[in-house]
């Protein structure tokens, strides 16, 4: 008995697992092709820099991983408490003699547009660019800071 359940469990096609194992297929047909990708092909994927939102009590402080990128290829707007923040990281491509096997940089153009609270002061948003990071200091407006009500 045993040894007819054990065949009936490795014949796949009658294997109650069967649809599990199918699952997995369109997974790792996926995985595959990002691992055997070609040189140049990576260029179908954005160039899409990290970000980070934090805030402090007197300001909201945005900061960007901009790698590869030059102060002069970031652009920052605010207007009506949105801020857009944009890049480009050019493919400087030489013209020389070595054959490159695998290239995973991304090039590209970025842009984000970020809504932020009404109580911002746009006027003395500060953007510092450093070693590739892109930090953006937003003072928040005094005149509209939350106050609190006495309950009497």
């Amino acid at each position: 008995m045993a040894s007819n359940l054990q065949k009936w469990f490795d014949n796949r096609s009658l294997s109650p697992f069967k649809s599990f194992s199918q699952m997995d297929d369109p997974f790792e047909r996926i995985l595959n092709e990002l691992m055997n990708m070609r040189k140049g092909s990576l260029s179908q994927f954005e160039f899409s820099p990290s970000c980070e939102i934090s805030e402090e009590d007197n300001n909201y402080v945005m900061t960007f991983d901009l790698p590869g990128v030059n102060k002069e290829q970031v652009k920052v707007e605010v207007d009506n408490n949105q801020i857009t923040v944009s890049a480009e990281r050019r493919d400087e491509k030489k013209k020389d003699t070595k054959k490159t096997h695998l290239s995973e940089i991304q090039y590209g153009s970025y842009q984000r547009t970020f809504t932020l609270p009404s109580s911002i002061d746009e006027k003395r948003v500060d953007a510092k660019f450093d070693n590739g990071v892109l930090t953006l200091t937003i003072p928040k407006n005094v005149t509209t800071k939350q106050k609190q009500i006495p309950v009497h």
